[in-house]
């Protein structure tokens, strides 16, 4: 399948099968280390860095630099002509077709946060519209309507990252019987001291062994505690993602150059970790 393109993938095999593909793709390009996902922009303000893309053409330069550096997956939040954040159908086809473009054959996901819209139906309305299906979208589940938002997505073939902010929407994610259909099960604690953020990771996997739960995790966090936790994760085996979405800085605290720097940077402390094992 590595020499197969997306599109002709999607052709051949339909497009229920793009979860499956996301997770074997992440997996194939980096087989003695798991996943590593760019998360190249956040809901960061246009002008946030020199180097963040937010334009469709953009993230359409960012995309190949990012991938080279090691990347197996992209997330990206959609921009509309304004800048502000956008799920509308004409918005999300322009930035995936950019995209796509330039790295056919990685997965591309983008955000569904509430605050995009504010108000979960309309949400729903405009996923139904969506003529350029990424491959994948992040569902929060301690937002309001997410159980519904992740049935729809899964139903048009779109692969769901869980996102799991704390042990009670780790709680909603697997109450709903969504969790076994999830691409990924993201431990999304934010940041703070590291040793907070680690009983927060700690108190979510307790939800999760419980309910013996087999998808692949992915752990990362925000601010200066991003970089130890991409070192965690890479201890414990889990996906992982590094980008200007989580932090500007590198672990000495300077301003990264661009996402492929902290990529590059992330890749090498993760096979340094795996090696160690």
């Amino acid at each position: 399948m590595g020499d197969m393109s997306r599109r002709a993938f999607l052709s051949a095999a339909g497009a229920g099968l793009v979860a499956a593909k996301a997770d074997m793709i992440g997996a194939s390009a980096q087989s003695r280390v798991p996943l590593l996902k760019a998360t190249i922009n956040g809901g960061r303000a246009r002008g946030s860095h020199p180097e963040l893309p937010t334009t469709p053409a953009e993230c359409a330069r960012t995309a190949p630099l990012v991938v080279a550096a090691g990347a197996g997956a992209i997330h990206v939040h959609v921009r509309a002509p304004d800048g502000a954040e956008s799920l509308a159908a004409s918005n999300v086809a322009r930035t995936l077709y950019a995209m796509r473009a330039e790295t056919p054959d990685t997965p591309i996901g983008i955000s569904t946060h509430f605050r995009i819209l504010g108000d979960a139906d309309l949400r729903r309305e405009a996923v139904a519209t969506w003529s350029e299906l990424p491959d994948f979208a992040s569902v929060n589940f301690h937002e309001e309507g997410a159980a519904d938002l992740a049935r729809q997505l899964i139903d048009r073939g779109v692969g769901v990252e869980a996102g799991l902010f704390h042990a009670d929407a780790a709680r909603a994610c697997v109450e709903s019987g969504l969790a076994p259909a999830c691409l990924r099960l993201m431990i999304e604690v934010g940041g703070g001291e590291l040793d907070v953020v680690l009983a927060r990771v700690a108190e979510v996997e307790a939800v999760l062994d419980a309910a013996d739960t087999e998808r692949p995790r992915l752990l990362h966090g925000s601010g200066p505690v991003s970089w130890a936790l991409i070192d965690e994760a890479a201890r414990r085996g889990y996906q992982t993602r590094v980008g200007f979405e989580d932090s500007l800085e590198m672990p000495d605290g300077r301003t990264a150059r661009d996402n492929a720097e902290m990529v590059a940077e992330a890749v090498r402390r993760i096979r340094a970790i795996a090696g160690a094992r």
